[in-house]
């Protein structure tokens, strides 16, 4: 049987270059055919089976890349079958073949950027509560990008089209747009570190370079804060990076974390019973159904000054986000009560000199 093959052969190769390139085609093409055919039948029941889905994504993507390839080697084994070593023939199939493979090797890679990325992002998203679209975005079309340039470039290079002015140019371009960038890969770097370091999170209330509020969005490149009177404060991180923050939803020696201590001062005359007026203070903060009954909760003499008592309450809300309801349902309480019972307030005095 080899013989009659050999012979065979040896009869196309005595036909001329066009047969030998017609019998390789058709034979590549059957190759090709038997492959894919058991590609997708055994080989591809096989991995089916397994637990890993990633494995059967991975292989669906992969199987156009290896039909290409076998159908190229194919051909690349007509081609130094039918022209002579060092012919141009040889040459430029050769090379083309290989810028091809490379080509579909980045269309492979990108497809397994959209493929893999988006999900590990998604899970992230859903362990931090971070919004991390804008990372997604970036990582997925760097990744894409690098894949693609690095495609092109060995292609040329496999074509013998010489590359080191594009390299030479891209260097420089790399400079320049990176120095253009320097804020923006700032506002990136700040952006892991906090996604890292976590000093808040989405929907805690904070109070960052004397802005307080409530944290809306913490993206990669800028953390937005929607304040008491509703603006939205937007921040670039990097100017959040070294800066103090008091995050009232962390710290919270209490079970809940959602609890923030609040604490304000009330003015009365001198000549009130003072021990009367912290019992008032005291029931007003115990009945607001926004306080929590909590055993640091107290109202002490805070000062004496010439015109006034001075009393300092400190209480805990149970959601920091009625911290503001609070104090009004508790200071409403309170002058209820003191217009009750004859407790007045201070108010400013102006004493004028008359000049003789």
């Amino acid at each position: 049987m080899m013989e009659a093959l050999t012979t065979y052969l040896d009869q196309i190769e005595e036909a001329g270059t066009l047969a030998q390139i017609g019998f390789g085609l058709v034979a590549s093409i059957v190759f090709t055919f038997i492959f894919r055919t058991i590609i997708n039948g055994p080989v591809l029941k096989r991995i089916k089976s397994s637990e890993n889905l990633y494995d059967d994504r991975v292989f669906v993507l992969a199987t156009p890349i290896l039909n290409l390839g076998v159908m190229l080697t194919g051909i690349w084994m007509t081609f130094q079958w039918a022209y002579e070593e060092g012919s141009f023939e040889r040459s430029a199939f050769a090379g083309g073949s290989v810028a091809i493979l490379l080509v579909m090797m980045a269309q492979f890679l990108t497809a397994l950027v959209d493929e893999f990325i988006p999900p590990i992002f998604k899970e992230l998203d859903d362990r931090t509560h971070l919004d991390l679209s804008t990372m997604q975005t970036i990582s997925v079309s760097a990744a894409k990008v690098i894949a693609w340039l690095a495609a092109i470039l060995l292609a040329l290079d496999q074509m013998k089209i010489d590359i080191t002015p594009i390299l030479a140019s891209a260097t420089i371009l790399t400079l320049v747009v990176g120095l253009a960038l320097q804020e923006t890969a700032g506002n990136l770097v700040s952006g892991m570190l906090m996604l890292i370091d976590k000093p808040f999170s989405k929907g805690d209330k904070v109070i960052v370079k004397g802005v307080k509020g409530k944290v809306i969005d913490v993206g990669i490149m800028t953390t937005k804060i929607r304040t008491g009177n509703e603006r939205m404060v937007v921040i670039p991180n990097t100017s959040l990076a070294g800066e103090v923050v008091e995050n009232y939803a962390q710290g919270s020696s209490l079970d809940n974390p959602d609890s923030m201590n609040l604490r304000f001062r009330v003015n009365t005359t001198l000549d009130q019973d003072a021990e009367r007026v912290k019992e008032i203070m005291l029931k007003a903060i115990n009945d607001c159904e926004y306080t929590v009954d909590y055993h640091k909760t107290e109202v002490l003499l805070y000062d004496i000054s010439e015109t006034a008592l001075v009393f300092r309450l400190d209480c805990w809300v149970v959601d920091y986000n009625n911290e503001r309801k609070a104090k009004d349902w508790i200071l409403i309480e309170i002058l209820k009560q003191f217009k009750a019972q004859g407790i007045s307030v201070p108010f400013p005095h102006l004493t004028v000199k008359k000049e003789e």
